[in-house]
């Protein structure tokens, strides 16, 4: 299932860009994300504990970056498994100044496949799940990184 969106920050490019790279400020801005420790220069092992709707499970995973222009964009590889089963998501992640140079706007366009016990749920309700994910991750940084912010949810074709 393919996944987009933006969302606004107040924030600068360049202040959105460190917390993007900084686990803590991840950890925090995202409640879900139990462990995001760094194995090296461009990838994270992580443990996420997830619950929507009933549906829940701990997820142990590994997110890789790559395709890195500083300060604009960059490619993200998730992988991540539970009792529940397997999730792997990848997608690209771009930021741009706001307009007339005030904060930053965030892109993303990606995909999803889930395998195992996962695939009962059903394609309407994982995007949603990942869609909800994904605006508290992103209401979360523009929180922590003072201001307000404006998000457009994420869609999915």
């Amino acid at each position: 299932m393919e996944i987009d969106g933006e969302h606004r920050f107040a924030a600068s490019r360049d202040a959105l860009w460190e917390a993007l790279f900084d686990p803590a400020a991840l950890r925090a801005a995202q409640p879900a994300i139990e462990s995001l420790e760094r194995i090296d220069e461009d990838a994270w092992e992580l443990i996420a504990f997830i619950e929507v709707r009933g549906f829940w499970g701990r997820f142990r995973g590994l997110a890789r970056v790559s395709h890195v222009v500083g300060r604009e964009s960059y490619h993200l590889r998730l992988s991540g498994a539970a009792a529940e089963g397997t999730a792997m998501g990848q997608g690209a992640i771009s930021l741009l100044d706001g307009e007339d140079g005030e904060g930053a706007i965030l892109r993303y366009r990606g995909d999803l496949t889930v395998h195992g016990a996962l695939t009962r749920l059903g394609g309407r309700f994982i995007g949603g799940a990942v869609r909800l994910l994904i605006r508290q991750l992103l209401e979360g940084l523009a929180r922590d990184l003072g201001g307000g912010a404006e998000g457009e949810p994420p869609r999915q074709p």
